[in-house]
């Protein structure tokens, strides 16, 4: 059987198509790029249905993991559950203790560690949470007149000025309160420093008066 000599470059081994591996990837990869127009497609030719994600029925604002329960339910109520040693009430985890317990282990085996991770995880918890709730409310300053978009400058303002209140109620969770209430519009917006303070008091906003 006669080696077939790639027409591209000839003094290399031919791939597919009568093209060396470099060109026949190299066009191959350009058709990927290339959007087809919908009337190129074959005639049986059919996307996929796309599944909208389950609620579950304990906890709407949580993700949905398995028999209609969120992951924290399932776990609590799964008959089949590997119970821990320390808290037989309580599903297993690993190494024969509860989820509690083994945070404790790990805990004692290096606190300098364990505390570092979870001021990280804490943080990046704080952040997604303030990104949920800039995007949940427009993304700007809802000041007709001012154009701040910034994330670093948008605070939450209540419409009502039951702000005290509120934060007197929920502490440092006034966002997850927000957010477990699936971010209700009515009474709350996004304003920015300078809109904020301006607005105190029942007062109007400089943007507005001019």
């Amino acid at each position: 059987m006669t080696r077939r000599i790639p027409e591209c470059h000839p003094e290399r081994l031919h791939q597919a198509k009568g093209l060396c591996a470099q060109c026949y990837y190299r066009q191959y990869d350009a058709k990927r790029k290339e959007r087809k127009d919908p009337s190129e497609y074959a005639a049986n030719y059919r996307k996929p249905p796309r599944r909208d994600a389950r609620v579950p029925d304990c906890h709407p604002e949580r993700e949905h993991w398995a028999k209609g329960l969120c992951s924290r339910c399932y776990n609590q109520q799964r008959v089949n559950a590997v119970r821990a040693t320390c808290h037989p009430e309580r599903p297993h985890l690993a190494d024969g203790l509860c989820a509690r317990c083994y945070a404790k282990k790990r805990y004692d085996q290096d606190p300098e560690e364990a505390r570092r991770k979870a001021r990280e995880s804490q943080k990046e918890s704080r952040e997604r949470l303030r990104q949920q709730l800039i995007n949940a409310y427009g993304g700007r300053c809802a000041c007709r007149n001012c154009p701040e978009t910034n994330p670093a400058f948008l605070c939450l303002d209540h419409v009502n000025g039951d702000g005290k209140v509120h934060r007197m109620r929920m502490g440092s969770h006034v966002y997850a309160d927000l957010r477990r209430r699936g971010w209700p519009q009515e009474g709350y917006r996004l304003l920015c420093w300078n809109c904020n303070s301006a607005t105190r008091f029942g007062r109007t906003c400089p943007h507005e008066e001019n």
